[in-house]
């Protein structure tokens, strides 16, 4: 019976043996005693035990409720800064798309100024070339004429001296 332990039932329904006189037999109330005392410190142990574990199993379960906590808050504040990055980068986004766009603008207006330059400038040599085409022209013409008098003169005899002249 040392491995078994004493049930309240065992405690309810033990009986003594009784002596001729009337009284209890010490030595079996004595073992008894030692066996209730045995289980009892048993049980007292273990439920020392549990008492110690259900502590600390709380008071893990607290710890895990405040990283539960913990990781809550910074779950709001990943997402809130997120939510901020985004904003922050649609906002960057928008800037850089106007400024593109106003760069864009900017060069076309550029470059229909630089058109608009080079059609006046081309427009110009054209009517300069006109200019020094009906300038040479008329040198050309001018010497063209000179030569062909010149040509005329030496074809055509020239008038004597008169006698008398001088």
């Amino acid at each position: 019976m040392a491995g078994i332990r004493i049930t309240p039932l065992d405690i309810q329904q033990r009986t003594f043996k009784r002596k001729k006189l009337g009284g209890l037999d010490e030595a079996d109330v004595s073992e008894f005693l030692k066996r209730v005392a045995h289980d009892y410190e048993l049980i007292y142990a273990e439920n020392r035990n549990q008492k110690d574990q259900l502590q600390a199993l709380r008071a893990q379960l607290k710890e895990y409720h405040q990283k539960e906590k913990t990781l809550a808050q910074t779950l709001l504040s990943l997402q809130k800064t997120q939510g901020e990055m985004r904003a922050s980068a649609e906002r960057e986004a928008e800037l850089v798309l106007k400024s593109a766009e106003m760069d864009a603008d900017r060069i076309v207006q550029d470059a229909r100024n630089e058109v608009r330059l080079l059609t006046e400038e081309s427009r110009q040599l054209k009517k300069l070339k006109r200019k020094l085409k009906l300038d040479l022209k008329g040198v050309l013409d001018g010497y063209y004429d000179l030569l062909k008098d010149e040509g005329k003169q030496e074809l055509s005899p020239s008038p004597a001296p008169k006698a008398g002249s001088a």
